[in-house]
């Protein structure tokens, strides 16, 4: 599966991510702007680091397509459930901790892989 990330900042979240990705032999993409993901047509994960992208996430999708394959999902350091509903009412399909995300990348995975 390829995994597109948007994280400037925080190193260790990387780190560890890059470690899992390539226990699982998943892709794990960069891209600095969300132009980019007008580029990507087959099925994937789009992370983004809320810390580095709040003010952008707005008007995200007013940009690009928001395509069928893609699960798009933000990651906070804590979890507020005004900003998950904010983030959910946007259009992002998951909104959670990055601790949680990598304890559970393997389900998550295999839940947007079958949708």
């Amino acid at each position: 599966m390829k995994i597109i990330i948007f994280s400037e900042s925080d190193y260790n979240f990387v780190a560890k991510l890059t470690k899992i990705c390539d226990t699982h032999t998943d892709e794990l993409v960069f891209f600095e702007n969300f132009n980019s993901l007008n580029e990507v047509k087959e099925q994937g994960l789009v992370v983004i680091d809320f810390n580095d992208y709040k003010n952008k996430l707005n008007s995200m999708f007013d940009n690009i397509p928001k395509y069928k394959n893609i699960t798009y999902c933000v990651l906070l350091d804590k979890m507020e459930s005004k900003i998950q509903k904010k983030l959910t009412n946007i259009g992002f399909d998951i909104t959670m901790t990055k601790h949680l995300f990598l304890l559970n990348y393997k389900t998550i995975k295999v839940q947007t892989s079958s949708n």
